[in-house]
């Protein structure tokens, strides 16, 4: 965390999901960095350090649960929230252990408010 401000890596290919999500990461006092797609975020984990990691399920290339395993083994401290329309079961049993959070589309912002609170607490 630089200035007291949490960096969020946001890995999502919808642009106006993408926008979305960081438009209101912003106005609650984050530093965001965006991504569209895993292999993208992944050169960017090894770069730099984030505090979190949203990341989609579905993406181009390898999707969000191959992303999560990788961010766990460059950054294992990092805390890690998968975005997806699939129920968590079709998501996979294996991901709990690396997992922080889990959130279903359509998300509500007020509900990942809460959860990133959580996770930086």
């Amino acid at each position: 965390m630089k200035n007291g401000k949490a960096r969020i890596l946001v890995v999502e290919d919808d642009n106006l999901f993408l926008w979305t999500l960081m438009h209101f990461l912003e106005k609650e006092g984050y530093e965001v960095v965006p991504a569209a797609s895993g292999e993208k975020a992944f050169e960017m984990l090894q770069e730099r350090s984030f505090d979190i990691v949203i990341s989609d399920f579905h993406l181009p290339g390898f999707n969000g649960k191959e992303l999560i395993k990788r961010v766990k083994s460059v950054q294992p401290a990092t805390k890690t929230v998968l975005i997806t329309a699939y129920q968590p079961e079709e998501v996979g049993k294996e991901e709990e252990s690396t997992l922080n959070a889990y959130l279903n589309k359509p998300i509500e912002l007020g509900n990942l408010r809460k959860v990133l609170r959580e996770l930086m607490a």
